[in-house]
């Protein structure tokens, strides 16, 4: 999908059907001058007048006209305004969502707060319609300021988390393109379009004797039928107004989450739903937010596109609908299935093995081993640049110019190394910079010691900017690591990192409890403990054995928790459990860690991966690195 063409299509649509509203009020405007001056022309013809038309007769209607249309639609909008997106949310029987009470509602509270980084906008409230089991959900306010983003508790239990981040993106896409104010801005134009036919239903009204003026009756006529005419104009051109709309939030959903497949899905589980009659609101008006609503009742005035035209725009094909199950916790984690390794013939091992023994390699400062373990080899390994190099880049490095190559910098040292996609997703968000590419060289020249420190330095740098910037930085971030579709687990640690350096996550007091021993601490901050523990299993060597080994001395006698790693939004809540431990037990984690991973690592240094993941779980902690573990990078000087 070229969702930057849908998105200019869909504006000069809209641009094209506001205009035809202008032209609906001037044909109204002539319609009743017209019809007037034909029942002033057949009065004469019939009783024989020879008088002109009244003076000021064709202005007096078009003020009278213009007075309800445009008076109208002014008091509806000021009636509209109050409240904002809250009496909306309120009004729909929506639950505010100011703490999550599972981990659907944090995997939702998440998503918000990632969509308002990457759009840039600023964090809207969150409403659960708790009551509701179809997919659906609305953004409502009248501005960015005040609106507020409501999704259906159907949405939490049949979505997977990209799907929810679509659903949320088509939202955020609504308010980023101003739609909520346009929405009622609409409204209440077509509230003024219906006070003319109202108008000309009060002229006909008999008064309380019981008698219907003259004037009523021919004039009454005249208004009932061009505002009826005026008012059904309006409603459809407000239809299609929406319709537009929906196109250009879905094209906004896939540029804030650069995929198309999460709102793809959505899309095709809520269509699976309308086929089955199981799209039904239960407390929610639809008819009457219909232009608000992810999907509504399809009739004859429509405010939204077929749902096959809106996947057909989605994948460039024609697609099926997807059945929507209730899904558990492990279908809606974050994490991709991997498929199972495909077995490779010990002749092709060989080869490879022979190749890679030849390939240059980068080489880091090897972590001291354990006191059990031998010493590693003194010579140290070849290494695609020279120690001569890497001192020339960090140079180069410390006198960055300005915010764009200190942002080309930092999303370089996010990139995976080999990766031609997150390669390409870096040169998109460098675009512009004419020495993005030096930038980019300096960087790819720093060894597996010195990445990780230049990449604390340089968000502390970054740290400073104002707050618009240090959002768009997190969202170019996550588009670079996400460019070849899939969210590393180091990946993960790299995002916590740049959250807490960038001042996205508040900061966690730690705990003011007197605890000896993390033996001592509470049953539910060892099992955070465990979770946070599994997740960097999958970056130390033997990530089971190790997992059990820091595991087990610090259950007396509960059963072991499963190695299990949590979705992203049981790793926040893991982190932020720990991160409450008290000041002293910090360390003491850290460093078992560290000694864990140490003996179960095979002969030689501790793998370059896990040791920047127990550096990150270090940082995220605040906690000292442990001796080993910092003597395997070299920190930066103190030039800033």
């Amino acid at each position: 999908m070229r969702f930057r063409d849908q998105q200019d299509d869909a504006r000069r649509a809209t641009q094209r059907l506001l205009m035809l509203f202008a032209l609906l009020l001037l044909g109204l405007v002539l319609a009743v001058n017209g019809l007037l001056i034909g029942v002033w022309w057949a009065l004469r013809w019939l009783l024989s007048w020879d008088l002109p038309l009244p003076p000021l007769f064709i202005e007096t209607n078009t003020a009278v006209v213009l007075l309800f249309v445009l008076g109208g639609a002014w008091v509806e909008l000021g009636r509209l305004r109050t409240g904002g997106g809250a009496h909306v949310a309120n009004w729909a029987g929506g639950r505010e969502l100011l703490d999550a009470r599972g981990l659907s509602e944090r995997r939702l509270l998440n998503i918000v707060d990632e969509m308002a980084i990457a759009s840039g906008l600023p964090r809207p409230a969150v409403y659960l319609l708790d009551r509701e089991d179809a997919i659906n959900a609305f953004a409502a306010g009248w501005s960015p300021d005040d609106a507020i983003v409501a999704v259906t508790q159907g949405a939490l239990d049949r979505l997977t988390r990209d799907e929810l981040q679509g659903l949320v993106a088509h939202e955020f896409g609504h308010i980023h393109q101003d739609d909520l104010r346009l929405n009622m801005q609409l409204l209440a134009l077509v509230w003024g379009l219906s006070l003319v036919h109202g108008y000309g239903h009060k002229l006909l009204e008999a008064d309380e004797a019981g008698r219907r003026s003259a004037f009523g009756l021919l004039v009454g006529p005249v208004f009932v039928a061009a505002g009826l005419l005026g008012w059904l104009a309006g409603q459809l051109l407000q239809a299609a107004v929406s319709r537009q709309r929906e196109l250009l939030a879905d094209a906004c959903a896939v540029q804030f989450t650069r995929s198309r497949d999460g709102l793809g899905g959505v899309l095709r589980k809520v269509w699976h739903q309308a086929q089955h009659h199981e799209d039904r609101l239960a407390r929610v008006p639809a008819r009457l937010l219909a232009a608000m609503l992810l999907q509504a009742p399809a009739d004859w005035l429509a405010t939204h596109p077929p749902l096959p035209e809106r996947l057909r725009r989605l994948y460039g094909r024609a697609v099926d609908p997807l059945p929507a199950p209730r899904l558990d916790a492990g279908t809606q984690a974050d994490e991709p299935r991997r498929a199972a390794p495909i077995p490779v013939p010990e002749a092709v091992r060989a080869v490879v093995a022979a190749v890679a023994a030849a390939a240059p390699i980068a080489y880091a400062a090897p972590m001291t081993s354990h006191d059990d373990d031998p010493e590693p080899a003194a010579t140290p390994e070849p290494r695609a640049f020279s120690a001569q190099d890497e001192r020339e880049a960090i140079e180069r490095l410390s006198r960055l110019n300005g915010p764009g190559e200190l942002r080309a910098a930092i999303l370089a040292l996010l990139a995976t190394p080999g990766s031609r996609r997150e390669r390409r997703a870096w040169q998109d968000e460098t675009a512009g910079l004419s020495t993005a590419r030096e930038v980019r060289d300096d960087v790819k020249k720093l060894g597996p010691a010195t990445r990780l420190p230049w990449l604390g330095l340089l968000l502390a740098r970054a740290a400073k900017a104002p707050l618009p910037d240090r959002q768009h930085l997190m969202a170019a971030a996550r588009r670079v690591m996400a460019a070849d579709g899939q969210i590393r687990p180091i990946d993960r640690l790299h995002l916590l990192l740049m959250r807490q350096r960038l001042g996205e996550a508040p900061p966690v007091a730690p705990s003011r409890g007197s605890f000896p021993d993390i033996a001592d601490t509470s049953l539910h901050t060892r099992r955070e403990i465990a979770r946070l523990t599994a997740f960097l299993a999958r970056l130390v060597p033997d990530g089971e054995g190790w997992y059990r080994s820091v595991m087990l001395p610090w259950l007396q006698g509960e059963a072991l928790p499963p190695c299990e790693a949590p979705d992203a939004d049981g790793l926040v809540h893991a982190l932020q459990e720990v991160q409450t431990l008290p000041w002293m037990l910090k360390p003491v984690l850290v460093r078992h860690w560290t000694d864990a991973a140490l003996r179960h690592k095979p002969p030689g240094p501790l793998a370059d991966e896990a040791c920047d993941a127990l550096r990150l779980a270090a940082v995220l902690l605040d906690s000292p690195l442990p001796p080993e573990l910092a003597r395997h990078y070299v920190e930066p000087g103190t030039t800033s």
